[in-house]
């Protein structure tokens, strides 16, 4: 391989039980010419002691310094984002402090980016995604894919139409090249979060590549704070099932505002973006009506989202006692 930029994305908080095995796994890949570039947010365990004493052994590890501030998971990848991209990162990975990546993940998913590109072009927004091996704390066997666990479509069919109701890319199952990152920064502070993001901004206005593989281990446990996280939730009485609702409206409701940020990002950037371009304006002018059955009927007649019917159904009925949405005035 050329001497393409490659970084790795790591946000940290509170993961002293689970970084040691995730460095090491950073550290074995094959494609050993990489930065990791990693933020804590503020960690009061011996998280940011682990990250030293790796980076004074490995100077491909670089830590950005202490700011005192708490950004959370989306704000500590934007930071990760933003600062990447001006060092000048060409192929970004973001990786989850408690996951174990395989030997070849970096060197399969910057090789399939570069294979898109020539397919392409090197100015087209690309993201590539894999499947992964789901496992538990202990990294017990959960499932073979996380993919199919989560009945997630990929491959054939329009991605946006999907995009728009969930996302099916993992952050740290994703790799992208710099023209979408540059599509994607500054990231909008309504964003339901940094993946969902990357993937609408790759399917509205680029390309998304699957390898039908898994090429890490997805680790699942109490104390995961991603959005996949939420079927732990659903252990443990009314209380938790109350709170997995308030996180799911949460996130539907970013959902519809990084949909309009998207569509105001692509015209204050005169991105032609076709079909996918009419679809979420479409989506947003429907989103974006008061008469709340009017905007049911209207994204049903569009066939969006293009998701399971359960989903569907939940999606709906989100819908109907969602609060109006006025027309964006410009991100």
């Amino acid at each position: 391989m050329s001497s393409a930029r490659v970084y790795i994305l790591l946000a940290t908080y509170q993961g002293q039980s689970w970084l040691h095995e995730m460095l090491g796994s950073i550290q074995a890949q094959s494609h050993s010419d990489w930065t990791l570039l990693v933020r804590d947010d503020g960690s009061s365990d011996a998280t940011r002691q682990i990250l030293r004493a790796a980076a004074e052994k490995d100077p491909r590890i670089l830590i950005a310094a202490a700011d005192g501030r708490r950004r959370g998971a989306v704000g500590n990848f934007a930071w990760l984002l933003q600062q990447a991209w001006q060092d000048g990162a060409d192929y970004l990975l973001p990786a989850d402090q408690d996951d174990i990546w395989h030997v070849d993940k970096v060197t399969r998913q910057v090789q399939a980016l570069r294979d898109a590109e020539s397919a392409a072009g090197r100015q087209t927004p690309l993201l590539v995604y894999c499947d992964a091996a789901v496992v538990d704390a202990a990294r017990r066997p959960v499932h073979a894919s996380f993919l199919r666990q989560n009945r997630l479509p990929y491959g054939s069919g329009r991605r946006l139409k999907t995009l728009l109701g969930r996302s099916f890319v993992l952050g740290c199952a994703c790799a992208v090249n710099r023209p979408l990152v540059e599509l994607a920064l500054p990231l909008p502070e309504v964003v339901a979060a940094h993946d969902w993001w990357l993937a609408l901004c790759a399917a509205s206005a680029g390309q998304i590549t699957c390898l039908d593989i898994p090429l890490l281990e997805y680790r699942r446990h109490a104390a995961s704070v991603s959005q996949t996280a939420f079927w732990n939730l659903a252990r443990g009485g009314w209380g938790r099932w109350r709170r997995r609702w308030e996180i799911g409206w949460k996130s539907f409701l970013g959902s519809l505002e990084q949909a309009k940020a998207l569509r105001d990002r692509l015209r204050q950037r005169n991105i032609a973006a076709g079909e996918e371009g009419e679809l979420l304006d479409a989506y947003c002018r429907i989103v974006e009506r008061p008469n709340r059955w009017r905007r049911l009927w209207e994204l049903h007649r569009l066939g969006v989202p293009a998701i399971d019917w359960p989903r569907r159904v939940l999606f709906d009925w989100c819908m109907l006692i969602a609060p109006s949405f006025p027309a964006s005035s410009g991100t």
